[in-house]
Parts: structure tokens; sequence; C-alpha cells
């Protein structure tokens, strides 16, 4: 069965757009039958559905006499738009066809696609939203945003890595942000979300207004200007603490403060500034936890002479990784 062709006249009949002929063809096939409940049984049947619609392919096909549409009154045309209606679920189709008052809207849904904004090692991205929302994308970070954004109810992206939002304000429209196993909603506010797939952590800190952070099961806090949320990946254990440094993302002014971190946090940091990657074997270096600040001001050499000081070790280079031991 050619289900292009059908849908085509169909769609054309419906929008007004068929010609005499094609609506001749479609009117005269839906006054053929009555179409109520006790005979709705006929599309419930997949060979009678076949049937049906390559008759009306057919005729669509020979037909080539232009003739005057019948007038039709508002019973009649209720039955046939429910007649079409009923033929269109058999249909793979994106259209939605809404019946009401003798009135049909012909309706396209929102498309779920999001577009996708990169950065790569040691870049730094500035963007604007439709909606006017300011995202400052750390380097090695994405941000995906769904199409259509400014015609939703809700204004929802998603994030790997780390960015400070300045979300422009809208009562009507919250804008939701999904990031690993948490979701961050907030009407208009300022804050900073670092949740690079190499952390342990999620680290959701309040610049300005106020930020609820929820699970799928629980809301888990409602944040206020320089509060931060810490978020277990593993363990789904999380603490509430202040946190002012986290909360501007000095990062952007190209200073990174980090406070407790592991080693893994550190290497990554470094990597994402520099393009440099460390390693270590050496089991205190690996279970130590680091309170350390990099500017990206400094060369990598300069930030990895000063780590090694901090913690009293030495490093070398192989290839092109540095090993501290």
């Amino acid at each position: 069965m050619n289900d292009q062709k059908l849908k085509s006249l169909l769609d054309k009949y419906l929008s007004g757009n068929a010609t005499k002929a094609e609506a001749f063809v479609v009117e005269s096939w839906l006054e053929s039958f009555q179409y109520d409940k006790d005979e709705a049984a006929p599309f419930e049947e997949e060979e009678s559905q076949d049937l049906l619609a390559e008759q009306i392919i057919a005729k669509a096909i020979n037909n080539n006499v232009a003739v005057e549409s019948k007038p039709r009154n508002s019973f009649k045309l209720w039955q046939k738009i429910a007649s079409v209606a009923a033929i269109l679920t058999v249909l793979s189709s994106v259209t939605i066809y809404y019946i009401k008052d003798n009135f049909v809207k012909k309706v396209t849904p929102l498309s779920t696609a999001f577009l996708s904004y990169k950065t790569k090692v040691k870049e730094f991205k500035q963007l604007q939203l439709p909606d006017s929302t300011i995202v400052y994308l750390n380097a090695n970070s994405t941000l995906e945003v769904q199409q259509n954004f400014t015609k939703r109810s809700e204004r929802r992206v998603k994030l790997t890595g780390e960015a400070f939002f300045e979300v422009k304000k809208d009562p009507k429209r919250p804008f939701n942000i999904q990031v690993g196993d948490l979701q961050v909603k907030v009407l208009g506010t300022s804050f900073n979300i670092n949740a690079h797939d190499t952390n342990s952590e999620i680290k959701v800190a309040v610049n300005s207004g106020k930020v609820k952070v929820s699970t799928k099961e629980a809301v888990l806090a409602s944040l206020v200007v320089d509060q931060e949320l810490v978020f277990n990946k593993s363990s789904k254990a999380f603490a509430v603490q202040e946190n002012q440094q986290n909360a501007k993302a000095l990062w952007r002014e190209g200073i990174v403060i980090l406070d407790k971190a592991t080693f893994t946090e550190v290497s990554a940091t470094i990597y994402n500034i520099y393009g440099i990657s460390i390693k270590s074997s050496d089991d205190e270096v690996l279970s130590n936890r680091y309170n350390f600040t990099i500017r990206s001001s400094r060369t990598s050499q300069q930030t990895i002479n000063q780590l090694c000081e901090t913690i009293n070790k030495k490093h070398r280079k192989e290839g092109s990784s540095i090993v501290i031991f």
C-alpha cells in the first residue's frame, strides 16, 4: 500500500487545498458508508484498512474529471473528518489532527532533538541562547539545547562538563538543566555547575537568585546565594555548604581553586587548561586530597613545579605526559 500517496491526498483535503476532482474522490468514498459506533469495525482490521486505502489511492490516480463538490452540512463534515482521522491512525505520521467544533487544525509537534555546543581542551566559549540566557562554557564541555527552545513551556538543556549560567528571567517558562542524575531548575538566576565525567562529584553553586536541585526521586535542596550542593555520583549522597569561590566561577578569569580535590580532578583540570596529561603510580600522590590554585596566566611548567613542591614530589616527562613520583 502506498501510504505516502494516501496521506498526501488526505492532507490536501483536510487543509482545503484539494482540487475539485480530488475532493470529489474523497467525499464520494466517505459517503459510501456511515461512520458510527456499529460500523467502526472495518477500521479495526488491518486487511480492511489496506483495502480501503488502496481504493482511495486508485480513485485519486485514475480520476481526471473536474466535478463540483457537493454541499456539506456540519454533521456530514463531522462524519467525514472522523472517518479520515480513523484511517490516519494506521499511518506513520508526524502530524496530529485535532477535531473540535467542526474545525480541523493541523499541528506539527515540536522536535525533541538537541543542538550541541562543544568546547575543546584549552577552549572557552560564551554563548547566548535564543531566550537571551548567557552561558559561559568551560573547556572540554558540551551543552545541548533543545530545538524550538523559545516555543516551549519549559526551557530545557543538558550539560556535560562545566558552565556558568546567567539565566534570563521568565516566570512562565522555567529553565531546566539535566546534568547526570540531577535536574537543576530555575526561573532567572546565575550559578555554576561542574560535572565533568572524570569528576566523582557534581557541584552546583549559586551566585544570585535561587536554584532547585533534584533527582528523579526527590528534591535535594533549594540553594541561595553562595551556597553549593555537592553530589557524589556513586553513593548518591549530597551535602550543602558555603562556597563563594565556586559561586563566582573564577575560572572565567583564569583562576581555578581546587578544594580537597582528588588527583584525578587535579589531573583533569590541568589537562583542560593546558592540554597536558599528568599521571602517577605513587600511592601517596593518588590518595592525597589537594588544596591547590591553578592560574592560566602561568605556564604549564610553572604549575606542575608548584604542584610537586606542594606535595614534596618530583616529576619527569614521558612522551606527551608528565609523571609525578
